[in-house]
């Protein structure tokens, strides 16, 4: 990137590149292992689950969307195999999401790959700027909404 671009390239878009350069590496090597055509929409999902399984509400709230759209994504996981609906056993009106057998394989692929793609990323750049990276990104932001201490700003 010439100088000149890198000053009219605001950290939005660095962001948004960033994220393009790994999801496509991400899709490229989930194929290599035969994960094909997985909707993008299950990101909304798959990373809220874990073995004792979630109400879809909860997945709604930690993911910031609507119950809706939980269930619209639900519905496509379900008949893909990847989830499968349980009753709650503390309240047998609700249900909760678990990975299905195929689902728990795709989301050990997806960790390998993750884990493949971060060691890559630090082969290029090397590892104190992904460690960088990563402490930036795993800092605490705060809410967008949230007038900064140091910004007159209104939303």
């Amino acid at each position: 990137m010439t100088m000149e671009a890198r000053a009219n390239t605001n950290l939005g878009r660095l962001c948004l590149n960033a994220f393009r350069w790994m999801d496509t590496l991400f899709e490229a090597r989930m194929q290599l292992r035969g994960w094909h055509h997985i909707p993008c929409s299950s990101s909304l999902v798959l990373p809220h689950l874990h073995e004792k399984g979630v109400r879809p509400a909860d997945i709604a709230k930690a993911a910031g969307v609507t119950r809706q759209a939980v269930h619209h994504v639900l519905r496509d996981l379900l008949e893909l195999g990847f989830v499968e609906m349980r009753t709650d056993p503390k309240d047998r009106r609700s249900k909760l999401v678990v990975f299905s057998p195929l689902g728990a394989e795709f989301d050990t692929a997806v960790r390998d790959v993750s884990k493949e793609i971060e060691q890559e990323l630090a082969r290029r750049i090397g590892n104190r700027a992904v460690s960088s990276l990563r402490t930036s990104l795993e800092a605490e932001w705060g809410n967008p909404y949230e007038k900064s201490r140091t910004t007159e700003n209104k939303f």
